[in-house]
């Protein structure tokens, strides 16, 4: 091949390698992982430097083609000469050198055009079949890290149309009340705590707060109207002169933290002095003190060995209430009964317009600056003695529930979903007196649940979906018998939740750790939760 022919081969390569580099298109998405945008940026250098050392090779050529200073073109020779030459040269070379000098380049230019598109048409389909290997081994993580978390719908499981329906049928018409319910009571309890403290203000006697309004009802899921839905707690103030000091145990084998309240006086000589309000029992004799100060009016008929006793604490709380209602029964038109019980003040109001009411008092004492109380009735079960109270969260709780409402969808389920749960649970399932499985349990899981899921995840129309993801998260709390309380040990609560650091940075409390010690225990535990997925599967059918 002469001179002219390779210059014409190599322009022509050239040519076309230089326009395919610069209009070269993708072939499929420009979504590369950076593997390939590598391996693409690596063939370009590549290219580029091929391409660069064809161009010296043929300008080499060139020059040595031409003719040097000895061999200078006479004044006579003329282009036309030139190009003679050259056809003098190519009409040597004979038909196939010419064929084959075409088929050359041509296999040049597709073995380059194929090497510059292979990066784009191999790596996408890699780059996917990759990515969404990692995503669903993400997934997999994701779903064994968190296994209470959403989870596909069972066949078997009823949907939406089914519970919505269920839910109108028995729970529709204590919801759409409920709220209205709440503020009556809470008002109603609060005026008869008004008329208390004028009754005990010159008295050494504890003082009475407003009331918190607590439990089912209060959290928005009363399931039913029973005595305890509309429950709620009252503080106590220690007595003028007199202090509470809360001593805390922890009993064994017990889940709810226990205390004992201390009695002690304090000096209020000053205060006496100044403002005369008062009279100091730590420096003031007994026989010096009058009538009205001694006798019924003295704190220590409510202790036992100095400890404020649970028994005569609500026995004299009965006690003032039904004499403050004697007091203001005239401005209601319906009766009212104080019924006193071993822990708590059970209030029967009998109406002539409404159905029957029972409220449930409960005293409590505050740890502190803290929402955290001593109470005279816990969650689940009552005092072990006379002398000991309970503590609960009962307060920072429904303050969770109204958190939570605030910032939820319209309408939301997660209410609904608890109240569906619960009055299958109590409703429809024999009632048996040491059932391991309570109401606190479904509650838990759904407390723990709600900062887990999207707060927009509770859309009305995915109640079947959160119904199971409730029922999920409690059977794999009860297969691995760990179920932690919502707020002992829970460092990552939202601010808004009132609870101390010291609480939030604590042991974290399992409610199902004596499932673990007793296997009895465990396998009725197990047997009574599949007691209510049986009743949540059979809402499908009588839809």
């Amino acid at each position: 091949m002469t001179a002219a022919a390779q210059a014409m081969a190599v322009g022509s390569l050239l040519f076309l390698a230089v326009l395919v580099i610069v209009h070269h298109p993708l072939m499929v998405s420009d979504k590369q992982d950076p593997a390939t945008v590598q391996r693409a940026q690596q063939q370009e250098q590549q290219l580029a430097l091929e391409m660069t050392r064809l161009q010296l090779e043929f300008e080499q050529r060139n020059q040595e083609e031409r003719p040097g200073p000895h061999q200078s073109l006479g004044p006579n020779q003329s282009q036309g000469e030139e190009g003679t030459t050259a056809l003098r040269v190519a009409a040597k070379q004979g038909p196939n050198d010419v064929v084959w000098n075409g088929w050359s380049c041509g296999f040049l230019v597709i073995i380059l055009l194929f090497e510059l598109c292979r990066p784009s048409l191999a790596p996408e389909s890699g780059y996917d079949s990759s990515s969404e290997d990692a995503s669903s081994e993400e997934e997999e993580d994701d779903a064994e890290a968190a296994p209470g978390g959403s989870c596909t719908q069972h066949p078997d499981f009823p949907d939406r149309a089914a519970l919505e329906h269920f839910y109108e049928q028995h729970l529709q018409g204590v919801s759409e009340d409920l709220a209205s319910t709440c503020k009556f009571v809470a008002g109603l309890v609060n005026s008869l705590l008004e008329v208390c403290q004028v009754l005990t203000y010159q008295t050494f006697l504890p003082q009475l707060q407003n009331c918190f309004g607590v439990a089912s009802a209060f959290e928005g899921w009363c399931p039913h109207r029973d005595s305890e839905a509309y429950r709620v707690l009252v503080p106590l103030l220690p007595p003028k002169g007199h202090s509470f000091l809360l001593e805390m145990e922890n009993v064994e084998g017990a889940l709810e933290k226990h205390g004992h309240i201390l009695v002690e006086l304090e000096c209020v000589c000053k205060r006496e002095r100044l403002l005369g309000d008062v009279v100091c029992l730590l420096h003031q004799a007994e026989e010096d003190l009058s009538d009205n100060i001694q006798g019924p009016f003295r704190v220590h008929l409510l202790c036992t060995s100095s400890h404020l006793d649970v028994e005569k604490t609500i026995l004299w709380f009965h006690s003032l209430v039904g004499k403050a209602w004697a007091l203001v029964a005239h401005n209601y038109s319906f009766q009212l009964t104080p019924q006193p019980s071993a822990s708590s003040c059970k209030l029967s109001l009998v109406c002539e317009s409404r159905r029957d009411l029972s409220i449930e008092i409960i005293l409590g004492v505050q740890r502190g600056d803290s929402l955290v109380f001593l109470a005279s009735h816990g969650a689940e079960t009552g005092p072990p003695s006379s002398t000991v109270w309970l503590e609960t969260f009962a307060v920072q709780e429904m303050l969770f529930f109204q958190w939570v409402s605030r910032y939820t969808p319209k309408d939301s389920c997660h209410l609904k979903c608890l109240q569906i749960l619960i009055y299958l649970k109590e409703c429809r399932l024999p009632t048996l007196e040491n059932r391991i499985l309570t109401t606190y349990h479904f509650k838990t899981a759904l407390m723990h649940l709600l900062p887990l899921l999207p707060l927009l995840e509770w859309r009305p129309e995915q109640l079947a979906q959160r119904l199971q993801d409730i029922l999920s998260y409690l059977r794999h709390s009860l297969e691995e018998k760990c179920l932690y309380h919502f707020l002992i040990g829970n460092s990552t609560l939202a601010s808004h939740i009132p609870v101390p650091k010291a609480f939030r940075n604590a042991e974290p409390l399992n409610l199902f750790q004596h499932l673990a010690l007793e296997p009895a225990a465990h396998a009725q535990a197990m047997s009574e939760f599949l007691e209510v997925m049986e009743q949540v599967r059979a809402l499908q059918s009588s839809k």
